[in-house]
């Protein structure tokens, strides 16, 4: 079995920048292509960009998706087979020392993990901006979007214990990303105080109710950024912002770039 030092893949390359402790690596993959099992020296935490593929590891199989987060730990074995659309991945190659100081206080790598849901797109696609920015990169940057992520993950973990009204809010929220859809409303429609919704919300996924549709709207705009050629108008108002004023402020404060930026880099 192969095993990767730092900053090496086995796939081509796009762009990788060391940033503080960090490596942070985008790598492409063509279609169909099949890498067979190894690891890598360091514990790395992979946002998928693009494509689908299947993933081996510890006799188990994962499928992997835009916008999902893997976290892998140093030494795991694991191999991946692409679709006919191949991918891109971002790589964040995390620090011994880094990770050491980190499970001082909280679980960090200490095992394979896959988490979607709407705040790992959207920190996911931070991070790839920071490798994008060229040398306008601030290392306090990415290691907060990674405490954030871990946090995420942790959070993740906690949510099957979420009571069933709540997760119905949730899907409401998905269903309606378009909609002009009130803290009042989605109450009534799960049958709780909005207090209690609001309070139970942010418990169990670490945000506001508002934050958390913003997340969705961003990331659904993201996509359509990344995969259309759509005017920015359009993609406003189809992820249910009110104009394409209040798209461009939201998306510069959250991405720390403009949509049109994020367009050209992506």
């Amino acid at each position: 079995m192969i095993r990767f030092s730092p900053a090496r893949f086995p796939a081509p390359i796009v762009r990788t920048r060391p940033i503080g402790d960090f490596v942070l690596t985008e790598t492409r993959y063509g279609a169909g292509a099949a890498l067979p099992t190894h690891a890598h020296e360091y514990a790395c935490l992979v946002f998928v960009l693009q494509g689908r593929f299947a993933e081996r590891f510890e006799s188990k199989q994962r499928v992997a998706e835009p916008g999902m987060v893997i976290v892998r730990p140093e030494g795991e074995p694991h191999s991946d087979r692409f679709d006919a659309g191949g991918g891109r991945c971002l790589n964040v190659e995390l620090p011994p020392r880094w990770l050491a100081r980190v499970r001082e206080q909280a679980r960090a790598a200490d095992r394979s993990a896959a988490f979607t849901g709407a705040a790992f797109p959207l920190l996911g696609r931070r991070l790839h901006e920071e490798l994008a920015h060229g040398d306008d990169v601030s290392p306090l940057a990415v290691e907060s979007l990674l405490l954030a992520l871990f946090t995420e993950g942790a959070r993740a973990e906690r949510r099957s214990a979420a009571p069933s009204w709540l997760m119905t809010a949730k899907h409401l929220i998905h269903d309606r990303l378009a909609m002009r859809l009130t803290l009042e409303e989605l109450a009534e429609e799960v049958r709780v105080h909005p207090v209690h919704l609001a309070v139970t919300f942010r418990r169990v996924f670490g945000v506001t109710v508002a934050a958390y549709i913003r997340q969705l709207r961003i990331e659904q705009a993201c996509r359509a950024l990344r995969d259309s050629d759509a005017p920015l108008v359009e993609i406003a108002l189809a992820a249910g912002f009110a104009d394409q004023s209040h798209f461009g402020r939201t998306f510069k404060r959250l991405m720390r770039s403009t949509p049109g930026e994020y367009r050209r880099n992506s």
